[in-house]
């Protein structure tokens, strides 16, 4: 019993020596620490996708070498036609309902219904297509260089061809 109180008193002081310490600790790693706070950003336009969709870029640059981060928000309704990118994409749906399918046609049956919280992984060169059955806002991640960010399985949906 007493064994068990001197590990738990030994405990209870390296966590609070840990604590007192991140200050010090973040403080000399502060320069390799980026921080970006979504409110201090602006939603923009995109022409190569449907109108409607705003993104935000949070990190990176998909055309230089390296990660890159963007936010999506599209409204209730909002349809991406079949489509393809250049590069593998992790997608993390933060907030509304998203439902989303593989395939070089837009197919309901074939698609999946994906709430807050839910992450998916589209590979290089994967068609597919999504619906918002709510307002929708998507955290989307992957890697540069990429010269264009995304091709339509059909031409004639390509926003920046009308």
């Amino acid at each position: 019993m007493q064994t068990m109180r001197k590990v738990a008193t030994h405990l209870v002081a390296a966590t609070l020596a840990l604590c007192f310490a991140a200050p010090a600790l973040s403080e000399d790693t502060a320069a390799g620490m980026t921080t970006v706070v979504p409110s201090d950003k602006q939603w923009e336009k995109t022409k190569a996708m449907p109108y409607g969709m705003r993104i935000m870029l949070l990190e990176g640059d998909p055309a230089q070498p390296g990660p890159y981060v963007y936010r999506v928000k599209v409204p209730q309704g909002y349809k991406w036609p079949p489509m393809k990118y250049p590069d593998e994409r992790v997608t993390t749906v933060l907030k509304g309902t998203l439902w989303a399918g593989e395939g070089e046609r837009y197919d309901a049956m074939k698609m999946q219904e994906l709430g807050p919280g839910s992450t998916f992984v589209t590979k290089a060169d994967t068609p597919h297509f999504q619906w918002a059955r709510t307002w929708v806002e998507l955290q989307v991640t992957g890697q540069g260089p990429i010269d264009n960010p995304v091709t339509y399985v059909n031409p004639d949906d390509d926003p920046r061809n009308q």
